[in-house]
């Protein structure tokens, strides 16, 4: 971090094939790496070294919606590839998260600009298909970071190259793991969980792995599963229901981090201040200032700079030809006041 600072913090690395938690001890002291850029390393190092592509080339790129933060930074892992090596990479995304014909219309128009390489987050696993099949028919190879039905796509006759960098499974348990640890000192209780857009890969998977954590414990209770469809006023007022159906509640587990402020400011207006354990994901800004702050629990950190860098690195590495890897997945932190001054640089 470029400081002094002694913590001490749990993290959770996604090594091979298996998930290995671990309690280590950081030591930065002048000069040496922060948290971010020993995270960084290990992650650029599962592509290994890549050379300069012509100049000329153009990649385009297709985040979810840049009215989410985490898509915003995930844009300047793009744009910061870009200049690294001195290429033009295009960030086009979406208004909402739900914008699923508009996504696949930037997509069927990139393609027929004739990119040399496309980087695509779908927002479910079938919507950009069709714009799939004329990449295939071009010749134009698409990143995709997991969320594709892969065996429809291959059905329908596209074969996007399937990286994956962010385990939403592990996402969801880490940060129920949290949540169940904390409502544990207070002997337990109610817990909820407010999902994101149905059918969403990820939206699915947190809100699995999170139910799968929630339902091995004994002394919690899951009450209820709700979806806001990553929208904040929707989880507003989720959270309003479910507090005066559930005066009780002890924990909730947000699906992203806009929804868990929003959890959040629904606590406070109901006078319930730092009565209910709430952790998010995605490590947003707003979400790293409510943890300093004391009132978000936590936010279960993958982070979006290195997404976009992954995803731009590797059509660089399509555009030459490269073997790719499949599995290059971006260690997971659990943050939470215990931890965050070591979040610092982290983006």
């Amino acid at each position: 971090m470029g400081t002094k600072h002694r913590g001490r913090s749990r993290i959770y690395l996604r090594m091979g094939v298996g998930l290995i938690v671990f309690l280590c001890t950081f030591n930065h002291g002048w000069g040496s790496p922060s948290l971010f850029q020993e995270v960084r390393s290990k992650t650029l190092s599962k592509l290994g070294q890549l050379s300069k592509p012509d100049p000329k080339i153009k990649i385009g790129a297709i985040p979810i919606t840049l009215a989410n933060p985490f898509w915003v930074t995930v844009k300047e892992g793009y744009e910061f590839t870009a200049t690294e090596f001195g290429i033009q990479i295009d960030v086009h995304a979406v208004p909402q998260e739900n914008s699923i014909v508009a996504q696949l219309d930037i997509l069927e128009n990139l393609v027929a600009k004739g990119y040399q390489a496309i980087s695509a987050h779908s927002i479910t696993p079938h919507n950009l298909i069709p714009g799939l099949v004329k990449a295939k028919a071009k010749g134009i190879p698409v990143i995709t970071d997991g969320r594709v039905d892969l065996k429809a796509a291959k059905e329908a006759g596209a074969d996007p190259i399937v990286i994956r960098l962010v385990d939403f499974y592990e996402q969801g348990r880490i940060g129920a793991s949290f949540i169940v640890k904390e409502v544990k000192k207070t002997g337990g209780g109610k817990v909820a969980i407010i999902e994101g857009l149905p059918g969403a890969p990820q939206a699915e998977a947190r809100k699995n792995g999170a139910k799968d954590i929630f339902s091995k414990e004994s002394m919690v209770q899951l009450v209820s599963v709700q979806p806001a469809n990553w929208d904040r006023m929707k989880a507003y007022h989720v959270t309003t229901n479910l507090l005066q159906a559930h005066p009780d509640l002890k924990g909730i587990f947000c699906a992203n981090d806009v929804m868990a402020l929003a959890a959040v400011e629904a606590m406070e207006a109901m006078g319930k201040k730092g009565q209910v354990v709430v952790v998010g994901v995605d490590f947003i800004p707003q979400a790293k200032k409510a943890i300093e702050e004391g009132r978000l629990a936590g936010s279960v950190a993958q982070s979006p700079f290195l997404v976009g860098e992954m995803c731009a690195r590797t059509a660089i590495a399509a555009i030459l030809k490269r073997e790719i890897p499949q599995e290059m997945f971006i260690p997971i932190i659990m943050v939470s006041r215990e931890n965050i001054h070591l979040m610092s640089d982290w983006k």
